[in-house]
């Protein structure tokens, strides 16, 4: 029987890990409804495509996030410095959206409004009854492209995440998505002296508000000319701490990521008042 326990409770946690690549986009992942033109129409005729995109620059995360978000149905191309994970057209965005209904977004009212617009161009799409579209259709899907680039020039949501309660373990590995999308840590110069620091940047203002209340500790400032909002935890002790969290408890899945955070953590427990900060990191 306590075999049996164990079992459930791994199986348990596996699941909630999922949560990561939900965090993850909420960091890299932009939602757009496309308008193409139709080769095959006589008359210069268009039509419209929704879109998921996810970007990095470590192309063995976004094959992972292919097979489980879009059930290795997306296409990866390489772009410049990185790849792209491209989720496209309705049936594979449905795939997404079975995956997003299940490992909802815990915190991000702008990446929620992404998906949400996402889900109404879907919609419409999926209603569609005549061959031709009708001039009402076609409003509505005019109307959600606009709203996606208001949503990027403004960085101001039109929903809000409905308010759930989630598990700690859930809120740990959606935070460690987010911070491998979006985080840093290393040193940077404080006076003569350097100092450590673990960071994430983003417009997602509660995303960030969640990493201060999740984690216990950091202080959070805004970067209004840049739209961001900024956490930054830069005491010896607490960015060890915040290291370990995403080391061990919610680990990192970014080569890149871990080894600075490894790096990090060696030095500052290495490190004597004599020793250079800056020299040796």
């Amino acid at each position: 029987m306590p075999t049996e326990n164990a079992s459930s409770a791994d199986n348990q946690q596996e699941t909630l890990s999922n949560f990561y690549y939900t965090g993850f986009c909420a960091g890299e992942m932009s939602c757009s409804l496309l308008k193409l033109s139709n080769k095959k129409s006589k008359n210069g005729g268009v039509y419209y495509m929704p879109d998921i995109t996810i970007s990095n620059q470590y192309k063995p995360l976004l094959e992972e996030m292919n097979k489980i978000i879009a059930d290795n149905e997306g296409v990866i191309s390489s772009i410049k410095g990185g790849y792209n994970l491209y989720i496209r057209g309705k049936r594979k965005v449905k795939h997404a959206f079975k995956f997003f209904s299940k490992y909802k977004p815990i915190a991000g009212d702008l990446f929620f409004s992404r998906l949400r617009l996402l889900s109404n161009a879907l919609t419409v799409l999926e209603n569609r009854k005549t061959y031709r579209r009708t001039k009402r259709e076609e409003s509505l899907l005019e109307e959600i492209r606009s709203k996606f680039k208001k949503l990027k020039t403004s960085a101001i949501p039109f929903h809000n995440i409905p308010k759930t309660n989630f598990a700690k373990d859930a809120i740990g590995y959606y935070l460690a998505g987010v911070f491998d999308a979006e985080g840093s840590v290393g040193m940077k110069k404080n006076g003569s002296k350097g100092q450590p620091f673990f960071a994430v940047a983003m417009k997602d203002k509660k995303v960030i508000e969640l990493f201060k209340s999740f984690i216990g500790f950091g202080n959070i400032h805004d970067r209004p000319k840049e739209k961001m909002i900024h956490y930054e935890i830069g005491s010896k002790i607490e960015v060890l701490k915040a290291i370990d969290m995403f080391l061990k408890e919610y680990p990192s899945k970014l080569p890149k990521m871990i080894f600075r955070m490894e790096r990090l953590k060696r030095f500052l427990n290495d490190y004597t008042p004599s020793s250079s900060l800056l020299e040796k990191i």
